[in-house]
């Protein structure tokens, strides 16, 4: 059972990993495959998104609420079997990265069940923030905003200096090969993302975690580990026998999760890797249905109360700020998000939108939308334009916090309103023809159109276009600002004004 598990891990692994490849721009305005498939198994994605105002996602989340009813049968498979940050740690172990022999008090177990419950309080209170600490988030973001770009950096590289560089047998084997790597296995464009070096640390930081403890983050730390643990406490499928049988104790010694020691075997802390079955000499432990018993971990009422409570405050008081969308006029989201307050409850951090992005338009926040908007996705339209004929965000967003847009609805959908600045466009500071913006337009009715006028240069008078925005026709997709020439800041940039997806009051 053993070396199944070590197989079902690295299926689960090559499998999120192939959808994660596959969550790219292939010509098609269409992703046939599940890509989002590994956050609609999230039940911390499901618990944010029934805490977000408006319906619950059954089309999307319902695996989610499936891994939950498996895991009041099975105990925490998910995290031994399924959980690629999980299999990630168990690899970081055998590599190299093994505990130096400390043990953490049973105490900071409690931390992860503490952090779920506040981060619960805060949700229900208005502020979302399971997205920082779940961890097929932190997976994911690791992957999409460093590795993946780090990877196609090297692997173009390789391809490039062999091609440049003619070596035989080598070069004409990399030639034959490039065309399905770079169909099937790259990005489109080079991805470069913001906060690449800070995510990375991030993911970094849970990896080496296991110097200190093997599945450091498991035991004291993850969210998800904790909600999954409250409902296999009481698992129909258990470890016999759950008390020390008065033996070896190599259960105590060797459990990668801890979850046996002299007071018993804890459900809730067991990944069910069934390790101890393989060890034990005596070939006493074995998994099956049978009488509940052994250790449970004693959170403690009073401090779910406070935990609670603390996310409760917390929230309001994080929410008295300014409108993030008044305070930061450049606040733009993709198209088809859906209203600010309502996006910050159900996005949960995952990036993949970011990774699909045909104009590399989207990028992670760090305080552009105030405290809780770190890792959402913004539209930087300086490095990168939306697309006028994609649709691929709203397909690939697991929460709705995107919603998925038919090409007509994705036309009229208004990300915001370009304004040009006269103070630094061309044809008005120096009198100068540029054609840029309008050229590049992508609306069939152009939402630039120019006016003639008559201008003093160098005291000479002369007849410049200068551009104008037409606001009812302006989606905001950001290619004009993205193409302007000026070096620097564009002399044409798109406002959040009149966007489609805030909510406005009608004075009747």
């Amino acid at each position: 059972m053993r070396g199944l598990r070590r197989v079902m891990q690295l299926f689960c692994l090559a499998g999120f990993l192939w959808l994660f490849v596959a969550t790219e721009y292939r010509g098609l305005d269409e992703i046939p495959w599940p890509v989002s498939l590994l956050f609609r198994i999230d039940p911390l994605a499901a618990l944010a998104d029934a805490a977000a105002p408006g319906p619950f996602g059954w089309k999307l989340l319902w695996p989610a609420l499936l891994i939950l009813a498996l895991t009041f049968v099975f105990g925490r498979f998910f995290c031994g079997w399924i959980c690629p940050l999980g299999t990630s740690l168990d690899a970081a172990s055998r590599l190299g990265l093994r505990p130096k022999g400390r043990k953490s008090p049973l105490r900071w177990r409690r931390l992860k069940y503490l952090l779920l419950f506040s981060l619960t309080g805060a949700a229900l209170c208005g502020v979302q923030l399971f997205g920082w600490f779940d961890p097929l988030s932190i997976f994911l973001r690791g992957l999409t905003f460093s590795l993946y770009p780090l990877y196609n950096l090297l692997a173009n590289g390789l391809f490039d200096f062999f091609y440049r560089h003619r070596l035989p047998l080598v070069s004409p084997a990399l030639d034959a090969v490039y065309p399905f790597w770079r169909d099937h296995l790259m990005a489109f464009q080079q991805p470069a993302f913001d906060l690449a070096l800070f995510t990375l640390l991030v993911f970094a930081g849970v990896l080496l975690l296991e110097r200190w403890e093997r599945r450091f983050w498991c035991r004291h730390l993850c969210p998800l580990g904790a909600l999954l643990g409250i409902c296999a406490r009481h698992a129909l499928v258990r470890r016999q026998p759950a008390e020390p049988c008065g033996g070896c104790s190599l259960c105590a010694t060797q459990c990668r999760m801890g979850a046996t020691d002299q007071d018993g075997h804890r459900q809730a802390e067991c990944v069910r890797c069934l390790d101890c079955t393989t060890w034990c000499p005596a070939e006493k432990v074995r998994f099956g249905t049978g009488q509940a018993a052994g250790a449970g971990l004693d959170v403690g009422r009073r401090r779910v109360v406070v935990s609670l409570a603390a996310g409760a405050v917390a929230a309001p008081v994080i929410r008295l700020g300014p409108e993030p969308s008044r305070r930061n006029p450049y606040l733009l989201r993709p198209p088809g998000a859906v209203a600010e307050e309502e996006f910050l409850r159900r996005c949960i951090r995952c990036g993949e939108c970011l990774k699909v992005c045909i104009g590399r338009a989207l990028q992670p926040a760090l305080f552009e939308a105030g405290g809780v908007g770190l890792w959402t996705p913004l539209l930087v339209a300086r490095q990168g334009y939306c697309e006028y004929n994609c649709t691929l965000c709203g397909q690939v967003c697991p929460t709705g916090a995107i919603r998925s847009l038919t090409p007509q609805e994705k036309k009229a959908f208004v990300i915001g309103l370009a304004v040009i600045d006269r103070n630094t466009c061309l044809p008005y500071a120096r009198g100068e023809e540029c054609l840029v913006c309008e050229e590049h337009c992508p609306t069939p009715r152009k939402a630039i159109v120019f006016d003639r006028r008559q201008v003093l240069v160098a005291g000479e008078v002369k007849t410049v276009k200068q551009p104008r925005v037409l606001a009812d026709r302006c989606i905001g997709c950001g290619i004009c600002e993205t193409r302007c020439p000026l070096d620097g800041v564009s002399a044409v940039r798109v406002v959040n004004e009149g966007e489609s997806r805030r909510r406005r009051d009608v004075l009747g």
